[in-house]
């Protein structure tokens, strides 16, 4: 009976300690599984280990919510180094310039367009297909001309991407995030 209470005593006293170490085991099995998935990337499957930039971030992560905060800088930075140079060509080519291109994380679309002239893509699209990718940028730039979906400007688009229907219902079929 002595030995159950100063058992009981001492993991009171420890219990700080005891958590703060059982907290960093579960981090590190967390981590490590993590480490051994996919995510999506330009449309693919793609390991983690394929992916160093992102698992040097990763292996700073203490918990759940770093890890998502390092996933979105993963796909922000890589929308940032691909994404304007693709607007820039659908741009020329519609003859369609946006004031503004802004990237951000949005949780219910893929881009949009203002009436200012201001096109905002969804950095989560890294995901994506480089098809699915430049049907979203050729339809926030035909914004800029209708601002609308009216028979005009699917016709516009199609101007571009002649496969704009069956992209669009891809895209339906694909869930943000």
């Amino acid at each position: 009976m002595k030995d159950e209470r100063r058992i009981r005593i001492l993991l009171r006293e420890r219990e700080g300690w005891i958590h703060s170490k059982l907290s960093a085991i579960a981090s590190r099995q967390q981590q490590h599984h993590i480490l051994g998935e996919s995510i999506r990337f330009r449309g693919e499957c793609v390991a983690l280990l394929q992916l160093p930039q992102l698992i040097k971030t990763l292996e700073k992560a203490k918990n759940s919510i770093d890890i998502e905060k390092y996933y979105h800088h993963f796909y922000k930075n890589e929308a940032l180094l691909t994404l304007p140079s693709r607007v820039s060509h659908y741009a020329r080519k519609m003859n369609l310039h946006p004031k503004e291109i802004r990237f951000k994380k949005m949780r219910r679309r893929w881009g949009s367009c203002s009436s200012e002239g201001i096109v905002t893509l969804n950095t989560m699209m890294m995901q994506l297909a480089y098809e699915h990718i430049d049907y979203i940028i050729v339809h926030e730039l035909a914004h800029l001309r209708h601002m609308n979906h009216s028979k005009e400007f699917h016709a516009l688009v199609r101007t571009i991407l002649e496969n704009e229907r069956g992209l669009r219902r891809e895209l339906k079929e694909i869930r943000i995030g």
